[in-house]
């Protein structure tokens, strides 16, 4: 068996106050600050109290996304005034109801009576493609049973434009749909009428 040696070296620090033999005083403890790490981390709480606000922040600007679980029993009554010559250059090109949008464009048709699940809940689009309404404002209105259940408003900034309203429908005894397209003066320029059967 090999004996095994063992090195050991020694090293002479001076005591405090003391001298070394090169005549320089004793080592001093310095503090160096790594910059690149102290900002990162202050990135790092940065952006996580950001994606905070971000995510718990109330968002007021997509009320016609909401789930409509609970059906208001307040009746909003819109009035109509007819006023035909303000809407004779107003062109409806296509309206439909759709399961997806896609680029501003609607994913194939909805073929009614539309037939959906009891336990899984279902978006449906509105989708409005429309002309000579430049400058103006439109509502998408859904209605149940006669109800009005969201209001969309749409500001229109050129003379060709596609717009979309969504509608989360869940499992309702009340089928009776109504999705429509209503200028500012609330004339209905488009309606689509339609009931659900559930599944």
């Amino acid at each position: 068996m090999e004996d095994k040696k063992s090195i050991v070296i020694k090293v002479k620090y001076p005591g405090n106050g003391k001298k070394t033999e090169d005549g320089l005083s004793t080592s001093k403890i310095i503090t160096e600050w790594n910059i690149k790490r102290i900002l990162l981390a202050l990135l790092g709480v940065i952006l996580l109290i950001t994606a905070l606000w971000f995510f718990f922040k109330p968002n007021a600007e997509n009320t016609d996304l909401k789930s409509q679980a609970v059906l208001s029993e307040e009746v909003i009554k819109i009035p109509v005034k007819p006023n035909m010559d303000f809407n004779k250059n107003i062109t409806i090109t296509r309206a439909l109801l759709t399961f997806n949008i896609n680029n501003n464009e609607p994913v194939g048709k909805i073929t009614l009576p539309l037939t959906l699940s009891k336990t899984k809940s279902t978006s449906i689009y509105y989708f409005v493609e429309l002309s000579g309404m430049k400058d103006r404002t439109i509502y998408h209105e859904w209605l149940l049973d006669g109800t009005l259940i969201t209001r969309k408003k749409v500001n229109i900034s050129n003379d060709n434009w596609r717009t979309s309203s969504r509608q989360l429908f869940i499992y309702n005894i009340k089928t009776n749909w109504i999705a429509r397209l209503v200028d500012e003066s609330g004339q209905i320029l488009n309606q689509i009428d339609f009931s659900i059967n559930y599944e």
